[in-house]
């Protein structure tokens, strides 16, 4: 499999927009999610030893070291994704000419649909930790930098709202009440608490700007 990542964005861009299965939908909203962080760390990184924000130096080299940890996992998710999304199109080509076919088919696409669903939900948790620490830049970053705080957490929101798109198929194909409504109530506490913070930090953003 190609490692992303390490590879071109013209790679990346061509692939995502060619009739190949994967890189989709999941992959992109992780690399959303690593431009949201990006954003966020250029902030913090002209902020760190930056005359008039003295006092926040401590902090600033706490928050540089929390985003590089998040835009890890998040790179990592984009390839994740497409490793998951590729079992799951693999279980589907399974055969399926008899009863102990089609019933082997039916537990590996649940298996892979599962292990897929474990990639948004880990995209959204770390867009959830982002986002407390852009509000945290909204307040004590470089102000000259404050729209890229904005541009950050908007990125942020779409890569987690992307994300829930990912997890709201791949339940429609497990049809399993119990779980679905399990994972559906978590997915939706952690936008909601998302959105809160979106909204505060939007706030201050525009409060900068005017």
């Amino acid at each position: 499999m190609i490692n992303y990542i390490h590879n071109s964005i013209e790679k990346y861009l061509t692939d995502l927009s060619s009739n190949k299965p994967a890189p989709g939908g999941g992959s992109a909203s992780a690399l959303a999610g690593c431009l949201g962080v990006s954003c966020l760390l250029m902030v913090a990184n002209f902020t760190k030893n930056r005359t008039g924000y003295e006092k926040h130096q401590n902090r600033i080299k706490k928050v540089i070291k929390w985003l590089e940890k998040i835009r890890k996992e998040l790179s990592n998710l984009v390839n994740k994704d497409v490793i998951a999304y590729e079992k799951v199109a693999n279980a589907y080509k399974l055969p399926k000419s008899n009863e102990k076919e089609i019933e082997f088919r039916k537990k590996e696409i649940k298996k892979a649909l599962i292990s897929a669903l474990r990639i948004p939900k880990e995209i959204i948790s770390e867009c959830l930790k982002a986002t407390y620490i852009a509000e945290e830049l909204s307040r004590i970053g470089n102000k000259n930098l404050i729209t890229d705080v904005g541009c950050g957490i908007y990125f942020l929101k779409s890569c987690a709202e992307s994300a829930k798109l990912n997890i709201d198929i791949n339940l429609k194909f497990l049809k399993n009440k119990n779980f679905t409504e399990k994972i559906e109530k978590e997915t939706k506490e952690s936008l909601t608490e998302l959105e809160k913070i979106f909204s505060k930090t939007i706030k201050n953003v525009e409060k900068e700007i005017r």
